[in-house]
């Protein structure tokens, strides 16, 4: 009996060894993980660090997590940082979630939290490149909405306000501006009024989206005013000067708010001085054009967009 217990023992310290050899050794690889990454060998890095986080002993140390951050960002950084679509940035991401629900100390926290403010800046400058190219609106907003995403990480409670009436007006500008310009774009149209709309749903007065969305009514107008055919019958030309003067009017009731906002914004003054001489108001028209001269605006083209 004395004999089966030795060898009982025997066996379960062995068994102890071997664990402890197994921890042993995958601390030495999370050690060797950091070494490696603080030496640039990144790829050998990486390859440390992804044993280390599968492994039942070490999977559940924050620290782990929090490496494999930094390391999957030193290679993002050089290779995807400009990507909409990068999948380094989401193992970034998916790491520091991990690390984060492993309630790291507060050091942990803080270098979680410096990593994930600069991948939203990273998001919010990619949706401002996008942004200048027409055809990717739809990918602006998708980095925009990530850059928010990412924000509220590291506060869910911050204020996007100031931040959203900044992103959408560029939005809205830049595309009343392509409508401005070809009255037929009704898709750039389209995309203007949905950002200017919630550009005044969060500040009503504000003086560059009313004007953008006051010049789209008038320009609509004047296209209008266009179509009708040299010969075309009266009750043609009833119908179109009917529709020019509603849609004039609803020009005048963006611009005047922008003018109530600022009654020296030039190109609020400069816009109601076109709008009343379509709607034949000459007082009106008169008083608004001293105004805009006083100012230093010469007349002669049709006014612009607003993107200042």
């Amino acid at each position: 009996m004395s004999v089966m217990k030795n060898i009982w023992k025997l066996g379960l310290t062995s068994l102890l060894l071997l664990v402890s050899i197994t921890m042993y050794s995958q601390e030495d690889r999370l050690i060797r993980a950091g070494q490696l990454y603080r030496s640039k060998s990144n790829e050998p890095a990486r390859l440390s660090i992804d044993s280390v986080i599968v492994n039942p002993q070490t999977k559940n140390d924050f620290t782990a997590w929090t490496l494999r951050a930094y390391i999957y960002y030193d290679k993002y950084k050089v290779t995807e940082r400009s990507n909409l679509n990068s999948p380094l940035r989401d193992t970034v991401i998916s790491s520091i979630k991990v690390s984060n629900r492993l309630q790291p100390d507060s050091t942990y926290v803080l270098q979680n939290n410096k990593l994930l403010t600069t991948l939203g800046i990273h998001y919010n400058n990619i949706s401002k490149t996008l942004l200048e190219d027409s055809i990717n609106n739809e990918r602006s907003t998708i980095a925009y909405n990530k850059y928010k995403e990412i924000n509220r990480m590291v506060n869910p409670n911050v204020d996007f306000i100031n931040k959203d009436i900044e992103y959408y007006l560029a939005l809205g500008s830049q595309f009343s501006a392509y409508f401005i310009k070809d009255n037929s774009d009704t898709k750039s149209q389209n995309i203007a009024k949905v950002a200017l709309f919630k550009v005044l749903e969060l500040q009503p007065d504000n003086k560059i989206a009313n004007v953008n969305m006051g010049l789209m009514y008038y320009t609509q107008a004047v296209y209008l005013s266009k179509s009708l055919d040299f010969g075309a019958d009266f009750s043609q030309i009833d119908i179109v000067q009917d529709n020019m003067v509603k849609l004039a009017k609803q020009a005048e009731q963006y611009i005047v708010l922008s003018y109530q906002k600022d009654n020296t914004y030039t190109k609020a003054i400069e816009a109601l001085y076109y709008i009343y001489r379509m709607l034949n108001e000459p007082l009106k028209s008169e008083d608004f054009k001293k105004k805009a001269e006083a100012l230093g605006v010469k007349f002669g083209d049709e006014p612009e967009e607003d993107q200042k």
